[in-house]
């Protein structure tokens, strides 16, 4: 679309009122030109003299000029009107977007802050909080029934009834459900387990009394070089470590005492993170001596834990891939059968893990002291051999 000067104009946009296109316009002036010549044509053929006929003349002239004129100054202004009503319908898309960005915001900032995995003792100590687990005093033995169709809850009650903790002088920190019907007895010394092995209550109940088995530590070196091959990081661990502080380990126990779990860390970065699961005493000697040399790098070394917090149940243990419930837990107010971002959000912020234990909850999901959280802590830290045998 041009005008009369040839100036290009915007197409007007669907959503607005229609204008007369320059097509229209044109066939207006060619109108009123015939009729203006018509009149012309008609003075000079009629009884006027010749004045009369030039003022005729000059005036229809003068007629058509102003018509001309106020075509273009119409196309003037329909251009800035149209460039004028796209500013306005981009203003107004920003302002919904501005809207929405700002409505997404605010749900964001009152979403609960839960974390599937929780924050490692590496991530810490970068944080200025401590790196080195220190090992719980508990050792813990499991009990199973004989009767392999009785629930856990069926072993804790008879436990119970069997041992009284008072009789036997017993400092017991916890009892927990484990698989296969059975619970796991914690104390806070080893002989109180002694003590049960020797209960008659229990040998002649024919419960089965079993050691737990504590899993390998593991620990986290940071800043490993990428271009590295995985041998001779082992190799370099070895030699420039381990036999500085035990020369007389051999190359065979240490592969057999250390693994690699896995590695962590940003793609394409020139360095990595190893995260090694190692035996009670490899993981002492590297703690203690903070750092851990590796051809031309020297590498923070850092107890590594990792608790799991389900999304779908907001239970510890297991990720919501592996999870066994039905319906979701809120992470919000705690209820079963939404997830958090279907929350209403009209009451206060709940524990769903504390509330399903019936702990204190008046806290969010994902509390750094919330009750749930520390039981968490302290049986993953229990069941890890920190000590050796």
């Amino acid at each position: 679309m041009e005008t009369a000067q040839g100036t290009p104009v915007a197409s007007a946009p669907s959503d607005m009122p229609d204008t007369v296109s320059t097509a229209e316009i044109q066939g207006w002036l060619t109108q009123i030109e015939i009729r203006i010549n018509e009149i012309c044509i008609i003075s000079s053929e009629g009884k006027l003299n010749t004045d009369q006929k030039l003022r005729i003349n000059n005036l229809t002239k003068s007629v058509m000029g102003g018509v001309s004129q106020l075509a273009v100054q119409y196309q003037s202004a329909k251009m800035n009107y149209l460039l004028c009503h796209a500013k306005v319908k981009n203003l107004t898309q920003q302002r919904d977007y501005s809207t929405q960005l700002h409505e997404l915001k605010q749900y964001l900032q009152a979403a609960p802050k839960t974390t599937e995995v929780n924050q490692s003792f590496a991530d810490m100590i970068r944080t200025g909080k401590t790196s080195t687990v220190v090992p719980t005093k508990t050792s813990s033995i499991a009990i199973y029934p004989a009767d392999k169709e009785k629930s856990s809850e069926d072993t804790k009650k008879l436990v119970q009834n069997l041992i009284k903790p008072e009789a036997l002088k017993l400092h017991v920190c916890g009892m927990r459900k484990t698989k296969n019907g059975g619970v796991i007895i914690s104390t806070d010394r080893k002989d109180d387990l002694e003590k049960l092995k020797a209960s008659q209550q229990l040998q002649q109940s024919g419960l089965k009394l079993e050691d737990t088995a504590k899993r390998r530590s593991k620990i986290i070196l940071l800043g490993i070089p990428t271009n590295m091959p995985e041998k001779d990081v082992f190799d370099c661990i070895f030699e420039q470590n381990i036999l500085d502080l035990q020369p007389n380990f051999s190359r065979d126990v240490f592969m057999n005492s250390v693994k690699l779990s896995h590695k962590s860390g940003k793609k394409d970065s020139s360095t990595c993170n190893y995260i090694l699961e190692c035996t009670a005493e490899i993981r002492r000697m590297l703690i203690q001596q903070q750092r851990v040399y590796i051809n031309w790098s020297s590498c923070p070394v850092r107890d590594f834990t990792l608790l799991t917090l389900c999304y779908f149940c907001q239970q510890y243990g297991h990720s919501a891939k592996f999870c066994r419930d039905t319906e979701p837990t809120c992470g919000h107010c705690g209820s079963s059968g939404h997830s958090s971002k279907k929350c209403a959000r009209s009451e206060a912020s709940k524990c769903a893990t504390c509330q399903r234990f019936k702990k204190p909850s008046n806290h969010k999901t994902g509390d750094d002291q919330w009750p749930a959280r520390k039981n968490a802590q302290t049986r993953y830290l229990s069941s890890i051999d920190y000590e050796g045998a």
